[in-house]
């Protein structure tokens, strides 16, 4: 008889879990588990941030999945739909948030709102709001609410999802992709 060795198998670690494990404020372990979480390099913004990481000698850190990067990682939509899916959040983000606002509208103490307080205050909010109009009239509006939801709605687990409402979100995908495809190919 030979002898036989017998190698104990090691569970993998995923990369990122190693890392959020090795943050000061350590992310619970039942979210490690969710895989919503990958590695990116550290970024450095300002020469405080650059001077942190070589003090620290950390290069890498976690940060969340997209919604859109997760619905990838889970086979809804393939890489020409989450082009097309983050442009149109972009373009929603840009157009409709109004976090920074701080004028009194008509006086009214920033509760109340007049008839002009809702249009646009700078050209490029415009051009964004006007692009993600244009984007929506190629969704059906029975997708779109589902559509929308997914995108802006509260956070729902994506692999729970039925096979029909799977099925239309990727098709409102790729309608989407086709009414705006021609746009991200001039931003790319």
């Amino acid at each position: 008889m030979a002898n036989v060795s017998r190698r104990i198998k090691k569970n993998r670690i995923d990369p990122a879990d190693k890392v959020a494990r090795g943050l000061e404020a350590p992310v619970p372990v039942i979210q490690l588990g969710r895989g919503n979480f990958v590695v990116r390099d550290v970024a450095n913004h300002t020469e405080d941030d650059q001077r942190v990481m070589v003090r620290s000698k950390k290069t890498q850190t976690v940060r969340r999945k997209t919604r859109i990067e997760r619905m990838v990682a889970i086979g809804l939509i393939d890489k020409d739909q989450q082009s097309a899916c983050e442009w149109y959040a972009n373009a929603h983000e840009l157009g409709y948030a109004t976090v920074g606002c701080t004028a009194n509208y008509c006086g009214a103490g920033g509760g109340g709102f007049g008839s002009s307080d809702l249009f646009a205050r700078y050209k490029a909010q415009q051009e964004a709001r006007e692009d993600y109009a244009y984007a929506r009239k190629a969704i059906p509006a029975d997708y779109l609410v589902v559509f929308d939801y997914l995108l802006f709605g509260p956070d729902i687990d994506l692999k729970g999802l039925p096979e029909h409402a799977r099925n239309s979100i990727s098709l409102a995908a790729w309608l989407l992709h086709g009414q705006i495809g021609h746009m991200l190919l001039v931003a790319a």
